[in-house]
């Protein structure tokens, strides 16, 4: 459409060249408004051209094809989009094969936290480096990031390197995965999870009244306090929508800490969780993707997220040490 305009500079163009003799001028004009066509087709390409991915491009032979059209040099030169189209597969490449490298050794056997404490667990690894937390003095754990960043194998990691390195005497997995209950299937983690709890299930009351049991014992009798207790939730917002679960995971939140019993969250959003629950969140991991509202309510600077080259595609530590390295993730103690 742009090209449009450039009609009249060519009538006028065409006119006062043959109208005056000067078919050079006329011959100028015809010649831009040719090179402004050409152009404007090439940089700005149809509703069809506009799309990216792994199936955009194509090749035949030692030719390359973009959407079914042949890849020429000046077709590359001329589309920013087609080049950020090419950049956008060749990373997601890069991100599974980084994925499919790495993955499996987070989800090993022999992979856990380093570092003392009573309840040490990894949260993933950048740079070659474990990022670890002892749940003892962040007791509390919430992860954000929309569909796709990463947050379930957040939480298998975590999950898996809890059990690698403390016994089912000495820690207890609760499971509640709105997401079909398959979350942690094929890890081996059966003697760690006392109970489980999923939206296909159709009686649900059962397991917060258990919860909330299990606080009160530990209330009642400190030598109960062992083994602690890490309460893994997933799909936040929709387990939410039940007050009884509210009412439970934000007693557990308020009371959890000096009772061994701990909690990891994980939601799309900020949307569906009270202040009372997220009060008391402390220990904060924003995915890549997060909105920079959000980013903010969590506690973080409003800052480009920038991708990593690890499988938890995702920014830079809100609060650290250094600050200035890319992460898989963003986490933040506040």
């Amino acid at each position: 459409m742009a090209a449009i305009w450039m009609l009249p500079s060519l009538v006028l163009g065409l006119y006062l060249g043959f109208s005056t003799g000067m078919w050079q001028l006329a011959l100028m004009s015809f010649g831009s408004a040719l090179i402004a066509v050409v152009v404007s087709r090439v940089r700005r390409p149809g509703s069809s051209e506009t799309a990216t991915g792994g199936n955009s491009f194509t090749s035949v032979g030692k030719k390359i094809f973009y959407l079914n059209k042949p890849l020429t040099r000046w077709r590359w030169m001329l589309s920013p989009k087609l080049r950020a189209s090419a950049r956008s597969l060749v990373a997601e490449s890069q991100r599974e094969q980084n994925l499919q490298l790495v993955l499996p050794r987070l989800l090993g056997r022999g992979f856990r936290a380093s570092m003392p404490g009573e309840l040490c667990a990894v949260l993933g690894e950048a740079q070659g480096a474990a990022i670890e937390v002892d749940l003892t003095t962040a007791p509390h754990v919430f992860v954000v990031g929309p569909t796709g960043s990463g947050k379930s194998q957040l939480l298998r990691i975590l999950a898996k390197s809890l059990t690698n390195r403390y016994l089912p005497t000495e820690l207890q997995l609760m499971l509640v995965d709105f997401k079909g209950g398959g979350l942690l299937d094929g890890l081996g983690l059966e003697p760690w999870k006392v109970a489980s709890l999923s939206d296909l299930d159709g009686d649900r009351s059962t397991f917060w009244v258990e919860l909330h049991a299990l606080l009160q014992q530990r209330e009642r009798d400190p030598t109960l306090l062992k083994p602690r207790v890490v309460i893994i939730v997933d799909e936040l917002a929709e387990v939410l929508r039940d007050q009884a679960a509210c009412v439970a995971l934000t007693s557990v939140a308020a009371r959890g800490r000096s009772l061994g019993v701990h909690l990891v969250l994980a939601n799309q959003g900020l949307s569906g969780v009270p202040r009372d629950l997220l009060l008391n969140l402390r220990l904060r991991i924003a995915l890549a993707g997060v909105d920079q509202v959000e980013l903010v309510q969590l506690g973080g600077k409003a800052s480009p997220l920038t991708s990593g080259q690890h499988p938890l595609i995702a920014a830079r530590l809100l609060q650290h040490q250094a600050p200035d390295r890319d992460f898989n993730f963003a986490v933040g103690l506040v």
